[in-house]
């Protein structure tokens, strides 16, 4: 067991105490993320330190490598997966110091920023020079680039631009050891050799510590629109966007729901939803005005001949709204806030296109057999980086997490699902990060390539500290 109180005062030394934190009050803040799991078991860390450098993280953790005591990255604290959780407690790394845009250069189209930068920062540092980072979830008010590039990371504008790792020019991560390592540059073509960024981009901290990152900008669009149609089920929502990538369509937005997500986003604006919609599908485009209107066009002529219907244009900005929540469009989002006696959950997968049905009816079923009808999130479908062809479907389910069995029954409910997944010839998604939510199920998808990912691990972070016991490692 390690003297936690000498590798206290060995943190203090070099953070100093005003950034260093034994308190229980303190550590309980990071004992829980916006995931079920966060509450299904004690994840306090011992210890919590706040860097203000990327030299200071390294010598953070040389100490973590020398005493043998795992290290947890916190970014923002939005996961919705356990993925930055302490799950052999140790030392909770909070990266929310590093929190600069260093550099924005609209010439090279590149913004510079540090792991611990606020999406919003980052994306609202870019506008102000002219030219559009295109990652923007709608956590982007507190999640942070370093949170979003050790996950997949979705974003509102993913059909056009792809995830946020697709953004990622060059990387400066800090390694097992302390060794600080830099990988790329400014140049949209800077890797001579293996592609060592995705080592570390969607890892989860498990390789590496992202400190900083270079990152691509784009010239910022002159106008977006967006259009909405409602269908009768999923299949025929998806025929439509796949006859709109035929057609040349590049959306930037493609959003599916089904009508029960659709009625919670729609809560607080009290829109009315048509009754024959089943499943709704919100098309955004951008670029001048005659490449929007042609967009949207041949988008609505794509969707009509599948048997969809426009939806009202209150609608579709209600929707809008909804997702793209910025520091000055929060107050505008419709989503509903009031919900107290339980806390949602996805499960998210990616199945073949043509089992997206069958998968939602097979949720359905099990939805029912568990008992979770009255109150139900339905699911929801993101279109990118291919166009407008949906790639990952969401079942969002309402735990009372006030009652064990309830939590208890969360997770027999999504082993069944991925399992599920997983027979149909379908995967894990790493969209929100795999974390403790849906890791267990790693080894089954992988079967023998999982040896190959221990032994890189083993290789880059022997003694196993970083997020030790996390994303199917093994503690």
């Amino acid at each position: 067991m390690p003297d936690l109180s000498m590798i206290e005062k060995k943190l203090r030394d070099i953070i100093g105490d005003k950034y260093v934190s034994s308190e229980l009050c303190d550590r309980l803040v990071y004992s829980k993320d916006y995931s079920i799991e966060g509450i299904a078991d004690d994840y306090t860390p011992d210890i919590i330190v706040k860097p203000g450098t990327a030299d200071e993280v390294a010598e953070v953790v040389k100490i973590a490598n020398q005493m043998n005591v795992p290290i947890y990255t916190w970014g923002g604290g939005t996961s919705m997966s356990g993925n930055p959780l302490a799950v052999e407690h140790g030392i909770v790394l909070d990266m929310k110091r590093l929190n600069q845009v260093l550099e924005v250069d609209p010439d090279n189209l590149t913004i510079t920023a540090q792991a611990g930068t606020t999406i919003e920062n980052i994306y609202n540092a870019a506008l102000d020079k002219g030219v559009f980072f295109a990652h923007h979830p709608e956590s982007s008010l507190s999640s942070t680039i370093g949170g979003a590039l050790s996950c997949m990371g979705i974003s509102i504008y993913g059909a056009k631009y792809g995830y946020v790792y697709d953004q990622v020019l060059a990387l400066e991560v800090i390694l097992s050891d302390g060794q600080k390592i830099k990988i790329g540059g400014k140049s949209y073509l800077s890797l001579p050799t293996h592609n060592l960024l995705n080592l570390f981009l969607g890892a989860e901290g498990t390789l590496g510590i992202i400190t900083e990152a270079i990152l691509k900008v784009y010239p910022k669009p002159p106008k977006r629109d967006r259009v909405s149609y409602g269908f009768s089920d999923i299949t025929t929502a998806i025929e439509a966007c796949k006859q709109a990538h035929a057609a040349g369509c590049w959306p930037e937005t493609v959003f599916l729901f089904d009508r029960r997500s659709l009625v919670q986003y729609m809560e607080r604006a009290k829109t009315p939803i048509p009754d024959e919609v089943s499943m709704a599908v919100l098309f955004g485009a951008s670029g001048n005005s005659e490449m929007v209107g042609t967009t949207l066009k041949v988008i609505s002529k794509c969707s009509e001949e599948q048997g969809g219907s426009r939806l009202p244009s209150d609608l579709t900005q209600s929707w809008w709204n909804s997702i793209n929540i910025g520091k000055d469009t929060f107050d505008q989002s419709n989503f509903a806030l009031s919900h107290t006696e339980y806390e949602p959950d996805l499960v998210d997968a990616c199945v073949p296109l043509s089992k997206f049905q069958e998968y939602s009816d097979f949720c359905d079923e099990l939805k029912k057999e568990f008992g979770w009808v009255d109150i139900d999130f339905g699911a929801f479908i993101v279109g990118g980086p291919r166009g407008p062809i949906p790639f990952c479907i969401y079942f969002s389910v309402p735990i009372d997490t006030r009652i064990k069995a309830e939590i208890d029954k969360w997770f027999q409910f999504k082993e069944r699902m991925y399992r599920r997944a997983l027979e149909m010839g379908g995967s894990l998604s790493n969209a929100n990060g795999l974390g403790l939510r849906s890791s267990p199920w790693v080894k089954d998808q992988l079967g023998p390539a999982w040896n190959l990912l221990v032994d890189l691990k083993s290789l880059l972070d022997p003694k196993n500290i970083l997020n030790r016991g996390n994303r199917g490692f093994s503690s």
